[in-house]
């Protein structure tokens, strides 16, 4: 080869290289793109209604719709400066925004609140032993875990993991509100009433049930004046309908018709919101019998203090038919000064993660207490999502059905008492069961078994 065409050779390699490399260069990264939280504020800022009405799953309604949901996002962002940005092991970006920088310290409503950082001392039953458990009780399970851990990196290499006063923050994005027709809908469990129905025949005048005509229940309740209860919550993810849920939790209540407030928390399934079908980490709440109040930080309601726990995150374990069985521990409980707290166990001790501000809850019955409490399934569908709990029955009993396992409440003198539960099975049990037992000489503890799949 001649020196020239060797020289041509070499140059014309050069120049294949630098525009290889100026193509690696120029070509845009989606995970790096989103991660950065200025590109997302500035992309929220000039959205438009057609940038995402013709996306995948978008149901939103009109540009009105959109523009509503565009100015929330940007409220709940505003004047937030996060410390550092990862993504989750459910492929969310999570922010780790200062603690006094949350929504739920800036409420329109209350008008600016002080953190507060005391959290009440957690309650474990008092009353009776909860080892063993009798006929069909429980058998031994797994726990699982969810909690960030220092040192571990996601696929960027950021540490997904927030410092001391600061807090994870799940992001909250306009693809996600837009699955919804709404903001309120975006906010809501189905957008239901509280309704009380005859339940198996039996008329219990003052039982509420959260919901409207496409809500499902399997649950348990009590009518008793309480200052928050506890469960072990068998941990599942069934599966449901394009844009529908499934769920297990913790109902604390109060009040009755347009006055009813609850605290709730649990696992859910729902695509739409979690981007996930596997279940998520979730608290709600409502002051005024669901016309307002939401899930987790997409409002300004609940104060998050955990920098260890995020809220919509998944599981490291799952239960299986016939195989491990895992869970995991939710308290709710009054503080003194009228907070109701949350804490999350899973395999180390109880995390108290945050709370709900007395000032949520105004001159109504939870400002004070709470009259009544439940745990159990709900679903939504036309007529039915899919599964609850398992989507086995109650008489499938462990390693198939869901359970809810030592469910207590704590008393207003903040003793822990064995519940004494009765059926709440909407629409009269007919696809979706509980099965009961409480506490007594033969048995030590308080459980039961609940779900099913849909009629259809």
């Amino acid at each position: 080869m001649n020196n020239r065409l060797r020289r041509s050779v070499v140059v014309a390699a050069l120049l294949v290289a630098a525009c290889a490399s100026n193509a690696y260069r120029q070509t845009p990264d989606p995970g790096k793109k989103e991660i950065a939280f200025g590109d997302f504020i500035a992309d929220a800022r000039t959205a438009r209604f057609e940038d995402y009405a013709s996306r995948p799953g978008a149901r939103v309604e009109g540009p009105a719709a959109f523009e509503e949901m565009r100015k929330h996002l940007l409220f709940l962002y505003q004047g937030v400066t996060p410390r550092n940005t990862f993504i989750g092991k459910d492929e969310q970006f999570v922010d780790c925004i200062p603690i006094g920088q949350q929504p739920g310290l800036r409420n329109p409503k209350t008008g600016q609140l002080r953190l507060e950082r005391e959290a009440p001392k957690v309650s474990a039953p008092e009353r009776i032993s909860a080892e063993g458990g009798g006929a069909g009780a429980p058998k031994e399970h797994g726990i699982a875990d969810l909690t960030l851990k220092p040192g571990v990196r996601d696929r960027f290499g950021r540490e997904m993991y927030c410092r001391a006063d600061t807090i994870p923050m799940r992001r909250v994005t306009l693809e996600e509100m837009t699955r919804f027709r709404t903001l309120g809908d975006f906010f809501s469990k189905g957008a239901g009433r509280f309704v009380a129905r005859p339940l198996h025949g039996q008329d219990r005048p003052g039982l509420l049930v959260p919901g409207a005509e496409n809500h499902y229940y399997a649950a348990a309740f009590q009518n008793v004046d309480n200052f928050g209860g506890d469960s072990w919550l068998n941990l599942w993810s069934p599966s449901v309908n394009t844009h529908e849920m499934s769920l297990s939790q913790i109902w604390v209540s109060g009040g009755s018709g347009g006055g009813s407030q609850t605290v709730e928390a649990g696992w859910q399934v729902m695509p739409d919101k979690w981007n996930s079908t596997n279940a998520a980490l979730f608290v709600f709440y409502t002051p005024d019998n669901y016309a307002s109040g939401c899930y987790n930080l997409d409002c300004s309601g609940f104060v998050q203090t955990a920098n260890n726990v995020y809220l919509g995150a998944g599981f490291d374990h799952y239960s299986a038919r016939d195989a491990g069985q895992w869970g995991f521990n939710i308290q709710v409980k009054r503080h003194t000064d009228g907070n109701w707290w949350l804490f999350y166990r899973g395999p180390g001790d109880y995390i108290p993660f945050g709370y709900y501000p007395r000032a949520l809850y105004g001159s109504g019955v939870m400002a004070t207490k709470a009259d009544s409490i439940g745990w159990g399934g709900e679903d939504t569908g036309e007529p039915h999502a899919l599964q609850m709990g398992s989507g086995a029955g109650p008489a499938d009993g462990f390693g198939r059905a869901a359970f809810h396992d030592v469910v207590f409440y704590i008393d207003t003198n903040t003793v822990s008492q064995w519940s004494n539960l009765f059926a709440v099975e909407q629409p009269g049990g007919a696809c979706y069961t509980t099965a009961i037992t409480s506490a007594g000489p033969n048995q030590p503890k308080t459980f039961f078994y609940f779900g099913g799949a849909s009629c259809n």
